[in-house]
C-alpha cells in the first residue's frame, strides 16, 4: 500500500512538472519504484539526511506536535534537555500537547528513551485509553518548527520565540527574524513553482532553498 501511494504521489509530481518519471504501464510498477529509489536523481539529493526527512514530517504532520513541559532551550542548541527539565516521577520526560499531558505509546521506539536531543515531537495518531497516547512519533528540532510550524511570534526583549502561542523556545531576536524571512522567501518560491512548475528556479531561489536545507543539516551535526 505504501509503495502504491509513493508511486501515486511521484506520478502526481511528474504530471505537474516537479520531477521526471519513466512512462510505464500500471503493470510495471516495480520500474517506477526502482526509479524513485535511484539516489542519482536530483529529487533524492537529501533522501539520506535524517534532519531533512524529519523536517518534512514536521511540515506534513503539523500541528500534531508535543513538547517537553517547561522546556527552556536555545533553538539549535538542544543537546539532552530532558536531563534537566520536565521529568515525571518515573524519571522520564513529561510530554504535553498544548492542552494536557500525553504519553508515548509503549509500541513506539521512543517510549524506551529517557533522554532526547530536542524537546519537540511530531506524531501521526493520538489515542485515548487509560491515558492519552501518541503513536508513530518522531523527535524534531526547533529549526524544523521555525521553518515549517505555525505562525512565529518574536519577543525581542526576552529573546524568545513562540510558535502558534504554545511552543516556546529561546533564541536571539536576530536569529528568529532571519528564520521568519527565510520562511517567507520559501513560501513565495513554492507558490511561484506551483503556478509555473515547469520553469526552473532562479539562482537566487536555489540559494534560498540551499540555505534552508544546509541549516537543517548542520543543526544535527555534533557540537564541538
Amino acid at each position: 500500500m505504501i509503495r502504491d501511494m509513493r508511486i501515486q504521489f511521484g506520478s502526481l509530481l511528474a504530471d505537474i512538472g516537479f520531477i521526471e518519471l519513466p512512462r510505464v504501464d500500471n503493470k510495471r510498477k516495480d520500474e517506477i519504484d526502482k526509479w524513485l529509489d535511484d539516489l542519482s536523481h536530483p529529487f533524492n539529493i537529501y533522501s539520506q539526511h535524517s534532519p531533512i526527512i524529519k523536517s518534512i514530517l514536521c511540515a506534513g504532520l503539523y500541528p500534531n506536535v508535543a513538547s517537553i513541559c517547561d522546556n527552556n532551550i536555545k533553538a539549535g542548541h538542544a543537546n539532552g534537555p530532558s536531563r534537566h527539565v520536565g521529568f515525571s516521577p518515573s524519571n522520564r520526560p513529561c510530554w504535553f500537547d498544548g492542552r494536557r499531558e500525553v504519553f508515548i505509546h509503549p509500541t513506539s521506539i521512543n517510549s524506551r528513551t529517557s533522554e532526547f536531543r530536542h524537546p519537540f515531537m511530531v506524531f501521526l495518531d493520538k489515542v485515548e485509553t487509560s491515558k492519552v497516547y501518541l503513536r508513530d512519533t518522531t523527535i524534531i528540532s526547533p529549526y524544523a518548527l521555525l521553518f515549517f510550524g505555525g505562525s512565529i511570534s518574536i519577543q525581542h526583549q526576552t529573546g524568545s520565540v513562540t510558535v502558534d502561542s504554545c511552543l516556546k523556545m529561546n533564541t536571539p531576536a536576530q536569529t528568529a527574524v532571519l528564520f521568519k524571512e527565510l520562511r517567507l522567501a520559501l513560501r513565495s518560491i513554492l507558490q511561484e513553482l506551483l503556478q509555473k512548475p515547469k520553469e526552473r528556479a532562479t539562482v537566487a531561489e536555489r540559494e534560498v532553498i540551499h540555505s534552508i536545507t544546509q541549516v537543517l543539516v548542520d543543526e544535527e551535526k555534533p557540537k564541538l
